[in-house]
């Protein structure tokens, strides 16, 4: 037996270096269709704020913090997580104090999170109450309005939510 007989390389698919080389490739492709599947099938929620578009733009309506900051309104939560009691102590200048107010608790991410508070009046006072449906977790934006919603406060909330007290301003004031 010669030399030249031991030196036939084998079939391509049996070269160590082709499937090296083949492998990232292949695995690349198979993770690209699994994402761009993920991708397609899964939603991705809304973002809830006073956007709208022109043209190429997106601008933000600052009517309604405009509104809040003439009627002179501020807030201030007493949030207990525990029990799921909402306080509200509600301030404004004139004397205006709506019988029910909208208080939204929103996910920055998941919409299914998102809670929408009914807060009622308690009778002779500047104070309003509610519940939480569900406990809270992680950071969540808040948006006070009135039911007409001709003005709004906003605040972030962050975790620990035992006892904790969140102050409302208008968006010019924060």
């Amino acid at each position: 037996m010669s030399d030249s007989d031991n030196n036939i390389p084998g079939p391509w698919y049996k070269q160590p270096w082709l499937w090296f080389i083949l492998s990232p490739i292949i695995a690349v492709v198979f993770y690209g269709t699994f994402y761009l599947y993920l991708s397609i099938v899964t939603h991705d929620g809304l973002v809830k704020d006073d956007y709208y578009k022109v043209a190429r733009g997106h601008f933000v309506d600052k009517s309604q913090s405009q509104e809040a900051i003439d009627l002179g309104v501020s807030g201030q939560l007493n949030l207990d997580n525990t029990t799921g009691d909402l306080m509200l102590k509600f301030k404004s200048k004139g004397g205006y104090l709506p019988e029910f107010l909208n208080l939204s608790i929103i996910h920055p991410t998941h919409q299914q999170y998102d809670q929408n508070i009914l807060l009622k009046q308690v009778p002779g006072t500047e104070a309003y109450t509610g519940s939480l449906k569900s406990l809270l977790q992680g950071k969540r934006y808040l948006i006070l309005k009135d039911e007409a919603r001709n003005w709004n406060l906003r605040a972030e909330a962050h975790p620990p939510y035992d006892q904790n007290t969140i102050e409302f301003k208008p968006a010019h004031e924060q």
